[in-house]
């Protein structure tokens, strides 16, 4: 395997652009251009285990990924932004972080010592990026539904504190905020628009299924979602199968193999999907 190192991944930078303490980047793999970015740390700061207790797990890391590209973020204004120095080595090892950050998307061929392209789109990654959120007052939605979701059981675990740190931003609110928010009624969603109604409810459904387990409370919590967003019986059915293919697509992909038969029908059993649709999904990743 390729060391990754700035000069090794240089040929596939598009830009890199410092903004504060942030590193955005675009990368370009054949056809396909990526957009990342990481924390610019300083080099003695850094260790392995700060990565590892700053990042979600794998599974939510590549939710996020697919979530930022169906929720269209304002670009952030560079003149409000504070001048941060770093040295040449900490900006260049930001960009090696947020490189990393699409490998599960990409493969390093050993033949050709080059980058390619790793995987197909799924469905539910080609839907919310042909249906991207782009109305401030769908993105609160959104956020407001996510977090109510997340206290179904009573609380809000640390994990999923940390997705939302990396998630949410000032055009969808504060967590200490949509903690402590009312739970939202039909009125409030009235000013939905009908193609977010559905994205959102894709987006919440797979965010609700990425602990590997679908709780009593969570199914109540998301039919009654369907229910003020006026979503008929169909639609509900469709959207959710979506996110359990998605759910079990990222797993598949973060085990690199494929389940035993138990291990399968377990899985599809604690995100309440049919095992005979875990199985096909499942053949259709090895092939």
């Amino acid at each position: 395997m390729i060391e990754l190192t700035y000069k090794a991944i240089q040929p596939y930078i598009v830009a890199e652009v410092q903004q504060g303490e942030m590193m955005y980047c675009r990368f370009l793999i054949e056809e396909r251009e990526f957009e990342a970015d990481a924390t610019i740390e300083k080099i003695e700061d850094a260790s392995g285990l700060g990565i590892i207790v700053k990042n979600p797990n794998k599974m939510r890391s590549m939710l996020l990924r697919a979530l930022n590209k169906g929720v269209r973020r304002k670009e952030t204004a560079t003149e409000n932004t504070p001048p941060v120095y770093f040295a040449k080595k900490e900006l260049e090892a930001a960009v090696v972080r947020a490189f990393e950050s699409i490998l599960d998307e990409i493969v390093y061929i050993e033949t050709t010592g080059k980058w390619r392209l790793a995987t197909h789109f799924s469905e539910f990654e080609v839907y919310i990026r042909q249906h991207p959120l782009t109305e401030n007052y769908d993105k609160k939605i959104m956020s407001r539904m996510l977090v109510e979701m997340a206290r179904a059981d009573g609380r809000i675990e640390q994990e999923e504190r940390l997705f939302f740190s990396h998630f949410l931003n000032n055009e969808m609110g504060k967590l200490s905020d949509l903690i402590t928010a009312p739970y939202l009624t039909k009125s409030d969603c009235q000013k939905v628009s009908l193609h977010g109604r559905l994205t959102i409810f894709v987006i919440v459904a797979a965010v609700a299924l990425t602990d590997n387990q679908f709780q009593i409370e969570e199914q109540e919590k998301l039919s009654r979602f369907a229910e003020i967003f006026e979503l008929t019986a169909e639609q509900e059915k469709e959207l959710f199968r979506m996110a359990q293919d998605y759910t079990l697509e990222i797993k598949l992909k973060v085990t690199g193999k494929a389940l035993s038969i138990e291990a399968l029908h377990e899985f599809a059993d604690k995100i309440a999907m049919e095992r005979q649709r875990a199985e096909q999904i499942q053949a259709k990743f090895k092939a």
